[in-house]
């Protein structure tokens, strides 16, 4: 059982990304998906769709099945949880050079790891080479102060 402070402490990756600014960090995607997978079946969606156009051939079970697994699953712990993507270049770079965020490594503006992020990725490198010097924590303070403006 984690004591009170982990729980409340703000989850924030080596790369600068928030976690509870996430879609997957905070449960948005996987909130969304269930409240979807209900509309559906309360609606009775499938039963009218072929009569509306291009509803003939829909695979509604395919759908429900998709929903379903999203709802459940869409979560990420975030990266220190073992959560993100588990080939992320940018946490294994952070990891085998035992930073714990990327504003420590002197090659951050040259860094191509944030690329596959595309222009998120350059707003969090630029957002790690401004907080040099800073914790994480005073890192995830900051970012969650500008979020809040």
């Amino acid at each position: 059982m984690s004591d009170a402070s982990e729980e409340s402490r703000i989850r924030v990756g080596a790369c600068g990304i928030i976690c509870s600014a996430c879609p997957l960090g905070s449960g948005a995607v996987a909130e969304s998906a269930a409240t979807l997978r209900q509309h559906i079946r309360d609606y009775k969606i499938p039963e009218w769709s072929p009569f509306a156009p291009e509803g003939r051939g829909l695979k509604w079970d395919d759908v429900d099945l998709a929903l379903s697994w999203m709802a459940r699953y869409a979560r990420c712990l975030g990266c220190e949880s073992g959560g993100g993507p588990p080939d992320c270049p940018i946490r294994r770079c952070a990891r085998d050079r035992g930073y714990d965020m990327c504003s420590s490594c002197d090659d951050l503006e040259s860094c191509t790891k944030f690329d596959w992020l595309k222009e998120h990725g350059s707003m969090l490198k630029a957002a790690l080479t401004e907080s040099r010097g800073r914790s994480k924590e005073d890192y995830a303070l900051a970012m969650a102060s500008r979020m809040e403006m």
